[in-house]
């Protein structure tokens, strides 16, 4: 999957609504993936009042459909969210395609521990599950582990949290969850 344009950054809703429909227009887009977690019928609106707005004004001509609005459903917690990208990015499943300096800066220094949300991770995690669902499934990450063993339960990691390992479809636990969509 390439990553081609990045039109991503602090906005107001009015404004990224309207940079995600001129984007997916420029591109001639079929979907614009929205985080499903926060906002929900708010992204969907937003899209729809830019898209018309757009037209009005004459950026998009009358006769071009605007692109369907898919819910991406995100793990909670941008470390959750964006590790299993990453992943994709070492397996060489997701690449940039051009340069990107603000939005491969926040993937390159961005720690879990950081007090800043960086929003192009976010947008970028929410296209990528969108376009790669599979992405979003089967990674678990835990609280650390008890420092001393827990008497009568068994060893595993995953048992002391109450959880299994897994894929979906085997009967253990997957992954689930959404952001910004394509922009």
């Amino acid at each position: 999957m390439l990553v081609t344009d990045d039109d991503s950054g602090p906005m107001s809703s009015a404004e990224w609504s309207s940079a995600a429909c001129m984007l997916a227009y420029r591109t001639n887009a079929a979907i614009i993936y929205v985080e499903w977690n926060f906002g929900r019928d708010m992204c969907v609106l937003a899209i729809q009042t830019s898209w018309e707005m757009l037209q009005n004004e004459g950026m998009i001509p009358k006769n071009v459909l605007m692109p369907s609005i898919a819910p991406v459903r995100a793990k909670q917690g941008k470390l959750l969210r964006a590790e299993p990208i990453a992943q994709q990015m070492v397996q060489d499943k997701v690449r940039f395609r051009g340069v990107f300096t603000d939005l491969e800066r926040e993937w390159a220094t961005w720690q879990p521990t950081d007090p800043d949300s960086p929003g192009r991770i976010d947008a970028s995690c929410i296209l990528v599950y969108g376009l790669i669902p599979d992405a979003n499934d089967g990674a678990i990450v835990h609280a650390p582990l008890p420092k001393a063993p827990q008497p009568g339960r068994q060893a595993s990691a995953a048992f002391r949290y109450g959880r299994q390992v897994g894929t979906p479809g085997t009967g253990t636990a997957g992954g689930g969850g959404g952001r910004r969509g394509r922009r």
